[in-house]
């Protein structure tokens, strides 16, 4: 508070205050808050005090893309470093500023975790600007940097998602941050009534987002209050719809039938998720048995198989680093076991060859292709949106239950969706979500492909198929 006041000669309100003082005090800060409340100039103080009080000291601040870094924080620091230059000294570039060999700050990109390798120094502050939009890979790269025990991490950003390394600081990782939440109610501008810092959000603004977002909307809480929301704000599922739908083994009514099937090699028998229909006359548990497969070959992702009778998920499988053929010999032998009536092959890719294979051995497979248009839902834009829209649907309806299954749970809750510019939904595509570093979602795909078209006359779903 005294390099704010006697070094920059600047005021801050209470919340950042309190957030400085956290950095002061703790080794790992994270701040979430409304917009328009000072997050990025709270910062761009605590880079230079920093700076200013330590040696040897680097300081690495990072943002989703350069233009953020640039022209967000940086600003902010050049803005401030004007008003004491000489007493700060150095020479200041546009994402760098140096104090000698042994002392200076840098904005890097998170365009990937290796930019943050070779950072050593007994005094070391990283920040993350932005940070609900950095990818996992990003947080892995910086506790790199995070060995000594005068580093410091200062984590800000809007909560607009409901995952990722942000997300985490303020529930799993809790214990190891010390967290500050900025509510725009807080402002001394709202609370005023009136202009009282001048570029901190105003109670009219508050008001005019209640009266168009609502108050309780996820954008209201996010972009006002500064919660997480219900949803992320471009998340398809919120967590509390996937956590209502999870049953565990111990829910199974004596003698319920079950989907299992065991008898594929795939080395981990723990991921093979074997359950039986829950004892819950709320969810529809007859009908016929329906898959469906998401195909890969070797690499990080699976192909997984997935089997469900009317809402109940019976079966959760993975058959890890197979080739198509093998994937197929054992795709018909679960089909016949089970007896599955409905069995939907994405086809996009290598998917192609087990689902020729399904039809030379005369196994009536339908073919699922993401990118073709939707049978039904036209405020979606592709087939694979639609299913997943429908999915979601189920969801939010309580219609739908899945076995416990860490893998699946957590590739639901990071599906993201968009709209196109004729303003139909999208789905996050998998090398969007790869470049976020997260994996592809083959569990996820399964599933949506095994509830595809229940609600649909089948009859008409196999005549655009081209099976009639």
């Amino acid at each position: 508070m005294g390099f704010a006041a006697e070094v920059l000669g600047v005021t801050l309100w209470q919340k950042q205050e309190e957030a400085l003082r956290a950095l002061a005090r703790s080794a790992r800060v994270a701040v979430k808050s409304g917009n328009g409340l000072g997050k990025d100039f709270t910062a761009a103080v605590a880079i230079l005090w920093f700076m200013h009080t330590r040696r040897p000291a680097i300081v690495i601040s990072t943002a989703p893309t350069f233009r953020q870094v640039r022209n967000i924080l940086w600003r902010q620091i050049h803005a401030l470093h004007r008003r004491a230059a000489e007493t700060l000294g150095g020479v200041l570039l546009d994402t760098r500023w140096e104090l000698g060999d042994d002392r200076y700050a840098l904005g890097l990109s998170a365009a990937g975790a290796d930019q943050f390798q070779g950072f050593h120094c007994e005094n070391i502050l990283v920040v993350v600007d932005e940070a609900e939009g950095v990818a996992d890979a990003i947080y892995e790269g910086i506790e790199s940097v995070m060995t000594t025990p005068n580093a410091r991490l200062l984590l800000i950003g809007n909560p607009t998602t409901t995952s990722g390394g942000f997300h985490r600081a303020f529930h799993r990782e809790a214990g190891i941050y010390e967290t500050v939440t900025i509510s725009a109610l807080e402002s001394p501008n709202v609370r005023a009534g009136r202009v009282v810092i001048p570029g901190l959000t105003t109670a009219e603004w508050v008001d005019e987002r209640r009266r168009v977002w609502g108050a309780d909307s996820d954008l209201f809480r996010a972009r006002i209050l500064g919660c997480f929301p219900e949803r992320g704000i471009n998340n398809l599922l919120a967590p509390a719809d996937i956590d209502a739908a999870i049953y565990v083994p111990g829910e199974l009514p004596d003698g319920a039938g079950s989907a299992g099937c065991d008898d594929a090699d795939d080395g981990d028998d723990d991921d093979d998720i074997i359950a039986q229909l829950v004892p819950d006359t709320g969810h529809a548990a007859g009908g016929p048995l329906a898959l469906g497969v998401d195909v890969a070959r070797y690499g990080p992702d699976q192909s997984v198989v997935v089997a469900r009778r009317g809402d109940i998920v019976e079966m959760v499988r993975p058959f890890p680093r197979q080739d198509t053929m093998a994937m197929a010999g054992d795709l018909v032998k679960v089909i016949r076991e089970l007896g599955a009536e409905r069995v939907y092959v994405d086809v996009v890719g290598i998917g192609s060859g087990v689902y020729d294979r399904l039809r030379e051995q005369g196994i009536r497979a339908l073919p699922f292709h993401g990118g073709t248009p939707p049978l039904r839902e036209t405020a979606c834009a592709n087939r694979r949106a639609e299913g997943y829209w429908e999915l979601a649907q189920r969801f939010r309806t309580r219609r739908i239950r899945i076995p416990q299954d860490t893998e699946l749970t957590a590739e639901l809750s990071e599906l993201r969706y968009r709209y196109n510019s004729q303003g139909r939904l999208l789905l996050e595509s998998k090398d969007d979500m790869r470049a976020r570093g997260v994996p592809s979602p083959d569990r996820a795909d399964a599933l949506m492909m095994a509830f595809l078209d229940d609600a649909g006359a089948p009859e008409e779903v196999d005549q655009l198929l081209g099976f009639q």
